[in-house]
C-alpha cells in the first residue's frame, strides 16, 4: 500500500509542477529587407508583404490646415489596403510593439483588426506662434514593430514591419518586414 501512495504522490507532484506548453509562434516567416526606405513629407512608399504582386500597405503623408486653431498638421500615415488588416483601438491608434512581443490572430491590446484602415503614426503641428511640436504614438520609435495581418483564400497570415521615426528630419524609416509562411499562426515581432 505504501508503494501506491508513493507512486501516486510522485505522479501528482509531476502533473502539478508541469505548466501547459505555450503555443509556439510560427517561426517560418518570409522576410523582406526594406533597405531603410524613407518616407519624407510629400512622399509615399508601398509594400507588398507577401510578394504576390499586390500592394498591401502604403506609408504616406498628408498636410491638413486648421484655420480655426491657426495650425498646419503634417500627418504621417499608414494605410492597409484590400485583404490587409491593421489592429486599431478606440482612439484610432495601432500598438507600438517591441521585439519579442506576440502578434495574435485575434484582437489584442484593446484593438480590432481592420481592413482598409488608415492610422496616423505621428504628426508635426505647426502653429502661427510657438515652436512646432510632434504628437502621436510612433513619433519617437526606434526599430519598433507595426503588427500586420494579411488574408489570402480566407486564411490569416500575421506579420510585422520594423520601422523608426526621425522627428528632426521628419521621416519614417522602413527597415524590414516579415509575414508568416503558414496560415492561422501567431507571429512574434522581430522574429
Amino acid at each position: 500500500m505504501r508503494n501506491y501512495k508513493t507512486f501516486f504522490g510522485i505522479l501528482l507532484l509531476f502533473f502539478t509542477s508541469c505548466d501547459k506548453p505555450a503555443v509556439k509562434p510560427n517561426s517560418e516567416m518570409t522576410f523582406n529587407d526594406l533597405q531603410n526606405k524613407e518616407v519624407k513629407f510629400n512622399e509615399f512608399v508601398t509594400i507588398d508583404m507577401n510578394n504576390d504582386g499586390v500592394v498591401d500597405l502604403r506609408f504616406s503623408t498628408l498636410l491638413v490646415g486648421d484655420p480655426i486653431a491657426q495650425q498646419d498638421k503634417q500627418k504621417y500615415l499608414v494605410t492597409s489596403l484590400i485583404n490587409c488588416f491593421l489592429p486599431v483601438n478606440s482612439q484610432e491608434n495601432t500598438p507600438v510593439l517591441n521585439k519579442g512581443e506576440s502578434i495574435p490572430l485575434e484582437n489584442f491590446q484593446g484593438c480590432t483588426w481592420y481592413e482598409i484602415a488608415q492610422i496616423e503614426l505621428a504628426q508635426k503641428v505647426i502653429g502661427m506662434t510657438g515652436a512646432p511640436f510632434w504628437e502621436g504614438l510612433w513619433k519617437s520609435v526606434n526599430h519598433n514593430y507595426l503588427p500586420v495581418q494579411i488574408k489570402v483564400n480566407n486564411q490569416r497570415y500575421n506579420g510585422w514591419i520594423e520601422l523608426s521615426f526621425d522627428m528632426s528630419a521628419g521621416k519614417i524609416i522602413l527597415h524590414k518586414s516579415a509575414i508568416s509562411k503558414l496560415p492561422e499562426k501567431n507571429a512574434v515581432a522581430g522574429v
